[in-house]
């Protein structure tokens, strides 16, 4: 068993489990106050180590410790009743009570708080989730994105040192999907609690975790920083299904209906700006900018010189950072003021550009390959 000396993580697990006659979890993992990913295949495990640290099915043998209290212990013969842990849970289903509206479907998992205490933390969670607006609704009236974050708003509200989500956006549709990993981010920065998500998403992971973790055949094969994960030969193309989406904060600067363009100053100091297809918005509103790894290109030359010879209409002057080649194309991360960017390159073009760390580069994007998404700021 692993020795739980670093108290930065948060959440410890050493855990052996036969699930099933094809399967055995054999678990070794520790989170911080950050939001871990669990990636892999169907039938790697994921969903089942979620129900082993929550307490939804026992572990044969192993540890389970959740901010200094252990949850589960077999030397000890200690399992934690899944009620006593401390786990916030939600998954595609939302569970909402349809009888009773947000504000007490909420408020549900606070019997025992004085009522004042309880009235505080349901606004406050409805504030962090974006839900205000629905607090006197019932859940037939809401749309799928909806419903999935007043689940959210339900689990956190009784203030869990640990919230597990089961592929909470696999049924949504593309903004809503985004629209809550955005949530999830900001929920991580503010309640500062450790979130473990699962996906096979590569871009659901790179748009969350701070850690990744390959599970592979009941095994954490690799762990570390998402795009070094995804890009390691363990994973190869299954990691690459679908392409990386940068999610960039942003503020509306100024409006062009006429031209049917809305231009953004993206999150930071250095006042960088995007030309994106017009969206009714008042100036000042925080957005986020959604943008295609392989929707974007990289040149060489300075932006003054290729001013006025491209049709797109946006070229950001940035600094490579680092690398990642992957079967025969590459990941390349470049910063641009305050913001780091992920772009899709086939391989050759890493030489043929003397691309490498430091490098002066130019993003060029086109105005319509941006797309932009309610933030989870806004509200």
């Amino acid at each position: 068993m692993r020795e739980w000396e670093d108290i930065r993580e948060m959440l410890q697990v050493s855990l052996v489990k036969q699930v099933h006659s094809q399967l055995k979890l054999t678990i070794q993992l520790a989170l911080g106050s950050e939001c871990g990913v669990l990636f892999g295949r169907s039938g790697a495990g994921k969903t089942s180590l979620l129900h082993l640290i929550a307490g939804f099915m026992p572990a044969e043998s192993g540890r389970i410790v959740l901010a200094g209290r252990t949850l589960f212990d077999s030397d000890q013969r200690l399992n934690m009743p899944l009620r006593a842990r401390g786990i916030g849970y939600i998954d595609q289903r939302d569970s909402l009570f349809p009888h009773l509206d947000t504000r007490r479907n909420i408020g549900f998992g606070l019997q025992g708080w004085a009522a004042d205490q309880a009235r505080a933390r349901v606004q406050e969670v409805a504030d962090l989730c974006g839900i205000n607006r629905l607090l006197t609704r019932y859940p037939e009236t809401l749309s799928g994105g909806e419903r999935q974050r007043v689940g959210l708003a339900r689990a956190l509200a009784p203030r869990p040192a640990l919230l597990l989500c089961d592929e909470p956006v696999s049924a949504l549709d593309f903004a809503a999907r985004f629209e809550l990993l955005d949530r999830l981010r900001t929920i991580q920065r503010v309640e500062k609690l450790p979130i473990l998500l699962v996906t096979h998403s590569p871009a659901e992971a790179l748009a969350v975790g701070d850690r990744l973790f390959h599970l592979e055949g009941g095994t954490i094969r690799a762990e570390g920083p998402p795009l070094q994960v995804l890009t390691s030969a363990s994973l190869g193309r299954h990691a690459w299904r679908e392409p990386v989406r940068n999610l960039i904060p942003a503020f509306v600067e100024r409006q062009n209906p006429a031209d049917g363009e809305t231009v953004v100053r993206l999150a930071g100091d250095h006042g960088l700006q995007l030309t994106v297809p017009y969206q009714e918005a008042a100036v000042g509103v925080p957005l986020r900018v959604v943008v295609r790894s392989d929707e974007i290109l990289l040149g060489l030359e300075t932006a003054t010189s290729l001013a006025g010879r491209i049709s797109a209409r946006n070229i950001l002057p940035g600094r490579v950072e680092q690398i990642f080649p992957h079967d025969g194309e590459a990941e390349v991360v470049v910063r641009t003021g305050d913001v780091r960017w992920t772009v899709s390159v086939v391989a050759a073009s890493i030489p043929s550009l003397h691309l490498n760390p430091e490098a002066e580069v130019q993003l060029i994007i086109k105005a319509r390959s941006c797309q932009l998404l309610e933030s989870a700021l806004d509200d």
